[in-house]
């Protein structure tokens, strides 16, 4: 958003984000489906990088309080 890659944007945020990314992973950080759209910025290997790290720690978070729910 404004040039900084974020994770997790509203409705409002995303559709006016300069490009946008979708990455589905799995638990072991495998990249199961990955989804990325230039719409108005484009980005080089290094934006495309940063925007995988960003959907690696949110997956990570995420599967974390999977687990916690689970009581695992």
């Amino acid at each position: 958003h404004n040039s900084t890659a974020v994770l997790d944007l509203d409705y409002e945020e995303d559709s006016t984000a300069g490009s946008d990314g979708n990455f589905v992973l799995t638990a072991d950080g495998a990249i199961v489906e990955a989804q990325l759209t230039a719409e108005g910025e484009t980005f080089d290997e290094e934006g495309l990088l940063r925007l995988l790290r960003l959907a690696r720690i949110g997956c990570s978070e995420i599967f974390a309080a999977q687990l916690k729910a689970a009581g695992r």
